[in-house]
């Protein structure tokens, strides 16, 4: 049996936090509006700054290593009880072993102590594991599309779930 910790990081896990994000964003670019460019010229003050802010990030450990990252945002005024899931990713190597389904079960929790009574979402179209996922979960598209915005030439579906 794998074994798999979900944690909240905390100011003080500034270089945990910036293995796991560059680390995402050099394996799945395709799947983030930031670019691995942009955040690994960041410092060490910026990733320790990231975490002490309104988000909540989550890291998943599998067996001891770090293999999985999803964010909570708060909602902004237009939207004040709905909580934003992002920065979704789980290393190749864990996929298909549940990691994915506890990231986003820990996320809506943290969104429920948020007093979020919704969650929305942006996933790239063609991810269809990431897309059953949410779905399972509950998230439904909600018809809105954009573009990714490091890759204005790749589209994105929004998703939403309604009754947290």
């Amino acid at each position: 049996m794998t074994d798999v910790q979900i944690r909240r990081l905390v100011p003080g896990d500034g270089g945990r936090y910036r293995e796991i994000r560059l680390k995402a964003l050099a394996e799945s670019p395709e799947a983030f509006a930031a670019t691995y460019t942009v955040e690994a010229a960041f410092t060490a003050e910026r990733w320790e700054e990231r975490l002490a802010g309104g988000v909540t990030t989550l890291v998943a450990a599998v067996d001891g290593a770090d293999a999985g990252l999803v964010a909570v945002m708060p909602g902004g005024a237009e939207h004040p009880r709905r909580a934003h899931l992002v920065a979704m990713w789980v290393d190749p190597a864990a996929r298909g072993r549940g990691v994915g389904g506890l990231l986003v079960d820990a996320a809506l929790s943290r969104a429920r102590e948020m007093d979020a009574t919704e969650v929305e979402l942006w996933v790239v179209d063609g991810n269809e594991p990431a897309i059953a996922l949410y779905k399972s979960r509950g998230f439904t598209p909600t018809g809105v599309r954009g573009t990714l915005p490091s890759d204005p030439s790749v589209g994105e579906s929004h998703f939403l779930l309604a009754d947290l």
